[in-house]
């Protein structure tokens, strides 16, 4: 199957620590949410607004985005959101970050990250909290 976001916003819910158990079944899912990560910001770097929001379901979509009010809940809203911000010029750096296993098929991943944004002359810190729900889908 392919990873799909099907929930995203700009706050989150701080690092509680949890079971042994817990942390072994998050430090499992790591690496999977770093590469899913990386495939995210890498479709910024590249200015391909098509390419993030196929990142994101179409459906059971709940997505708060880090620099809007709105709630968006579909896939044309989502293109849309990012063709906007990727005229910002972003490009994410996780600076804290925690991952809780739901199944073999769901993760949520929660943290802090900064965005630079604009120009290469003018390059602008954005401070942000996140939460990312990801699951497999079509398989």
């Amino acid at each position: 199957g392919v990873w799909k976001i099907v929930h995203h916003h700009s706050s989150a819910l701080p690092k509680v620590p949890g079971t042994e158990e817990e942390e072994a079944s998050a430090e499992d899912m790591y690496p999977v949410a770093q590469a899913n990560f990386k495939s995210w910001n890498d479709a910024l770097k590249e200015k391909d607004y098509e390419k993030v929001a196929g990142l994101y379901s179409s459906t059971d979509l709940s997505f708060l985005p880090t620099v809007s009010p709105k709630f968006i809940r579909d896939g044309e809203s989502t293109k849309e959101y990012f063709m906007a911000f990727l005229q910002k010029l972003p490009d994410g750096t996780i600076t804290a970050d925690n991952v809780q296993n739901y199944g073999n098929d769901a993760y949520l991943h929660t943290g802090l990250y900064t965005f630079m944004t604009g120009p290469d002359d003018n390059r602008s810190p954005v401070e942000a909290r996140f939460s990312y729900m990801w699951r497999k889908v079509d398989g």
